[in-house]
């Protein structure tokens, strides 16, 4: 990303859920402002939720050099509710980076002895200008009204009639979800290629996803492989109990279940067969139904045939999960504890949002 700041002509956009101060932001900063001085125009999108760590006057010489900087949803009433929570970096509408990655030390090492283990993905070609095109539209949506919502939600619906869903496995496809998206688009495709899928491999930050993506994933195990990675740390402690009641399904479905231990799991990639899926969306309902997210489909045998590799790597260094000794280290207030964490994530918080939402539509 660096480096693509350093070659930037035109211009950078950046748009990130988490801008946390520290050496990687400042060399961030640094490169961003050489890149104003070249005359080129700089854009971030920062999410008022997950960056509202940032003091006033942050960002204060980016913006007297002439970086536009925009906060998402700065309403404090709406921030919990509905966030941005897409990672993206463009630069000159020729290459574009999707993956895991906020603007953070944490996010940089190498997964094993330093930094959460992570992914991105850079991208060439049409797909591009999608990306760039979806990055407007955030900017028009970033004050969060009702009349911006109504609108983005007519840009979705055009997009639908003017772009169907195609099952071919070609190219990239670029899938979106959010209030105003067409959201089942995103849980749709994964469907669509999980019912003919043979081998699957899944690293998973949040592993908590809808019943009908959970039921499809636990399927393939019936005739093929299915591989999940998850973590014994993770940044939110909440979303790993409620992931825990799940276990036993997984396990007696016959999936392989690893905890990955050196560090944090934060990675959002999935492969199914030759397909990748890379891109900001953790498997959870809150990715999948209301943060704002992306992913990217991307049909590549050797993308995939890296992944794999990384995975068959890390397996190493994780902790398969057997289902017996799970169950007989497992004591009665840690199931209580994961079904109370369940209920909150996986019922209320979207009955919650949902009600929001309906009132500001």
């Amino acid at each position: 990303m660096w480096a693509a700041i350093d070659t930037a002509h035109e211009r950078v956009r950046i748009e990130t859920y988490i801008w946390k101060p520290g050496r990687v932001a400042e060399r961030f900063l640094q490169a961003l402002t050489a890149a104003l001085q070249r005359g080129v125009k700089v854009q971030l999108l920062l999410d008022a939720f997950g960056s509202d760590g940032l003091p006033a006057d942050y960002f204060q010489a980016l913006h007297a050099a002439g970086a536009h900087i925009i906060w998402f949803n700065p309403s404090p009433l709406l921030r919990f509710s509905f966030r941005n929570h897409r990672k993206l970096m463009t630069v000159d509408r020729q290459l574009a980076v999707v993956g895991g990655l906020n603007i953070a030390d944490e996010c940089d090492g190498d997964g094993v002895t330093q930094g959460w283990r992570d992914f991105a993905v850079r991208l060439e070609g049409g797909i591009v200008a999608q990306l760039d095109e979806s990055f407007e539209r955030m900017l028009e949506l970033a004050r969060f009204t009702p009349i911006r919502l109504r609108r983005f939600a007519r840009y979705f619906r055009w997009r639908r009639r003017h772009r169907p869903l195609s099952s071919a496995n070609s190219g990239e496809r670029l899938l979106l979800s959010g209030p105003g998206t067409r959201s089942a688009r995103m849980p749709h495709a994964l469907r669509i290629d999980l019912a003919t899928a043979r081998d699957v491999l899944v690293y998973a930050a949040y592993l908590l996803p809808t019943g009908r993506i959970r039921r499809a994933i636990r399927a393939v195990a019936r005739h093929g492989s299915v591989r999940l990675m998850t973590g014994t740390q993770t940044d939110v402690p909440l979303v790993r109990w409620a992931a825990q009641r799940l276990y036993p399904f997984w396990l007696r479905g016959g999936v392989e279940l690893y905890e990955y231990m050196p560090q944090v799991v934060h990675a959002k990639l999935i492969v199914i067969d030759d397909i990748v899926y890379a891109g900001s969306a953790n498997l959870d309902i809150r990715s999948l139904r209301i943060n704002y997210e992306l992913l990217v489909r991307i049909h590549s045998p050797e993308l995939a045939a890296q992944v794999r590799a990384a995975f068959a790597d890390d397996c190493s260094r994780a902790t398969r999960i057997d289902h017996d000794e799970w169950l007989r280290q497992r004591r009665w207030w840690q199931s209580w504890l994961s079904f109370g964490a369940y209920l909150l994530l996986v019922r209320l918080d979207p009955y919650l949002a949902r009600r929001r939402l309906r009132r500001l539509a």
